[in-house]
């Protein structure tokens, strides 16, 4: 799939465009990594906000999934996290851009 059939498809999204789901699926079209979540084929859609005990962790995992379901983007999701913990959460692509 070339990018500017990514391109197209994503100018044709009727969500919100200032969500963090949208920015990686933009990331993805254009080959640029303004969010710094993708390297290579995998996305990690978890960063963490605070500081100390304030900490909390952001998941932006089903967000994302949706917007490249939309994209009819070929995908799977999974966990490297040694205990199952939230930030190891990743999405593959599985489609060749």
């Amino acid at each position: 799939m070339t990018t500017s059939t990514l391109s197209k498809r994503l100018a044709k999204f009727t969500g919100s465009k200032t969500s963090i789901a949208y920015q990686i699926a933009k990331d993805l079209a254009t080959g640029e990594n303004k969010s710094y979540k993708i390297s290579g084929n995998i996305i990690r859609p978890v960063h963490t906000s605070g500081r100390g005990r304030f900490t909390s962790n952001l998941d932006y995992t089903a967000d994302t999934c949706k917007v490249l379901s939309f994209l009819k983007l070929k995908f799977e999701t999974g966990n490297d996290s040694a205990r199952g913990g939230l930030t190891g959460n990743f999405i593959k692509i599985i489609t060749k851009i």
